[in-house]
């Protein structure tokens, strides 16, 4: 689908201007017509619950917005179902001077003779035939039994109506009026707008060989439910033509785009959460707009999709009729997983989600919904863990500050001193104790001098032996709280509330795209 041209049409919509007559076109004709519609509906919604006063209220406020006869014919059935005739007679006689070519003028002019009668008939005032007079109706008096019942007026009733004369036993003539029903309601009138591009295109309305209205785009017409051709013409284009079914208590509104031989429809697509993307017949062209949406499309069948990040995808088939404003109303559901969103202080820090790794920063990716356990890690750094849950649909942010670990080195080379010098301590003392025996054999044997040189180094052995030991001891405890001491403050985070996830589109040297952009 080409949706230039109906970008074109869009600030052209529209209601069509009424004939020349008709007053200034309002300064936003598209919210006019909306609001002529949204009055029309409403009244036949109250029609059908039997509120006739109200329902003829709300086709008046339409007639406010959009001045055409449909809305006051409607009006008048809404008066003549409450019985108030005078009302009633009223709106049908604006209906015949808003539209005076209307076809059914003869029938309306009829129904107008009927409803003044009746109206005079309850107010006690038969005798008084004004009403009769305005449409040619006459009365006829004479001596017999019923004399000149006013059937024979201009408006060619054959109910009746009118006034009589019925002579007395005494001579005498009781003037009086002639009982009438009350016309049985008929179906709504519905309006017929076309506008064209350009504008002043010959619109023809036909039904079977009979034209019904023409006249130069814009056009407007009211019109009865039935079958119609639509025939548009126009010197440098060539002729487009549609067939349309009119509804009664409708409001059509169509516009045609001449350079493409197009009938264009509307369609408004609303989701109980705003944003999402409309993709129409053709997905990968991308969105043609956001909910709420509203624009121009060809009329035939169409597949529309909804798409929201965080919701599932909505299909939907329509078939989008002449004149027709199609309206998609849509609650979107969630999805069932979410996302979890990691930023850092280190670039390249690895993601843990449920001791599983899952990337590194920054990260955003898809995991189940419910409570998971994330950890972050980086070289040098201690760790960060946290238990989050990640609701339906949304993304849980984490921002994460990883800090630097307590350097080892310390801990390690003094505990390896310590060990060295345990080490030597035994050596030292396991050659003192040999050295112990031996004195003590020669001392036996009575070969011991008391100046032996064996005997100072056999001192110095167990001095050193148990030197090495005490400081060894002492180094060990060092590197005990070498490798136990931490000065420096843990790794931190923030969990941000759960939100929403968006896309965002992207333009680059290498074409279109989308990107998950986001900001804390």
């Amino acid at each position: 689908m080409r949706w230039t041209a109906a970008a074109a049409l869009a600030s052209a919509l529209m209601a069509c201007a009424a004939p020349a007559a008709a007053q200034e076109a309002p300064e936003d004709p598209r919210r006019e017509i909306d609001r002529a519609r949204e009055h029309m509906e409403r009244g036949q919604e109250l029609y059908v619950q039997g509120r006739y006063l109200e329902a003829a209220e709300e086709f008046q406020r339409a007639y406010e917005a959009q001045p055409f006869g449909a809305f006051l014919y409607n009006a008048a059935v809404a008066y003549e179902n409450q019985r108030e005739w005078t009302r009633a007679a009223e709106f049908f006689a604006r209906y015949l001077e808003s539209d005076p070519d209307a076809t059914d003028a003869t029938e309306v002019s009829r129904r107008i003779d009927q409803l003044r009668t009746l109206a005079l008939q309850e107010s006690g005032t038969g005798a008084e035939t004004g009403a009769g007079t305005e449409t040619g109706a006459g009365t006829e008096t004479g001596t017999g039994a019923e004399t000149g019942t006013g059937a024979e007026t201009g408006t060619g009733a054959e109910t009746g109506t009118g006034t009589g004369t019925q002579a007395n036993p005494d001579g005498t003539v009781t003037l009086g009026v002639v009982e009438v029903e009350p016309p049985e309601p008929e179906q709504f009138k519905s309006l017929l707008a076309i506008r064209t591009n350009p504008e002043g295109a010959q619109v023809s309305l036909r039904q079977g060989d009979r034209v019904v209205a023409q006249g130069p785009a814009p056009f407007a017409h009211t019109i009865d439910e039935g079958d119609y051709r639509v025939v548009v013409e126009h010197p440098d284009y060539r002729t487009v033509e549609e067939r349309v079914r009119i509804r009664p208590g409708k409001v059509y509104v169509v516009i045609v785009e001449m350079s493409q031989g197009q009938f264009l429809g509307y369609l408004r697509v609303v989701t109980d959460i705003p944003g999402a993307d409309v993709l129409i017949d053709d997905r990968s062209e991308g969105a043609v707009g956001q909910t709420p949406f509203q624009n121009v499309i060809a009329t035939g069948e169409h597949r529309v999709w909804i798409e929201r990040p965080g919701y599932r995808t909505e299909e939907r088939r329509i078939e989008v009729g002449l004149g027709e404003d199609v309206t998609l109303r849509l609650n979107l559901t969630r999805v069932d997983h979410g996302r979890i969103r990691v930023v850092a202080n280190v670039r390249g820090a690895k993601v843990f989600v449920d001791d599983r790794e899952v990337g590194e920063v920054p990260y955003e990716g898809e995991v189940g919904a419910g409570p998971r356990r994330v950890r972050v890690e980086a070289d040098g750094m201690k760790d960060y863990e946290t238990t989050i849950d990640v609701r339906q649909g949304q993304v849980t942010p984490i921002r994460v500050r990883l800090r630097p670990s307590v350097g080892r080195g310390g801990a390690w080379v003094t505990g390896s001193l310590a060990a060295l010098l345990v080490a030597g301590g035994a050596v030292m003392g396991m050659m003192s104790n040999d050295l112990a025996d031996d004195l003590a054999a020669d001392r036996d044997n009575g070969r011991l001098a008391s100046d032996d040189p064996r005997l100072l180094q056999g001192q110095l052995l167990a001095i050193g032996a148990d030197a090495a030991f005490g400081l060894g001891a002492i180094l060990g405890g060092l590197a005990i709280f070498y490798f136990l001491r931490d000065p420096l403050p843990d790794s931190e985070g923030t969990v941000l509330e759960p939100r929403d996830w968006a896309l965002s589109p992207r333009l680059g040297p290498d074409g279109g795209g989308a990107e998950l952009r986001w900001s804390f």
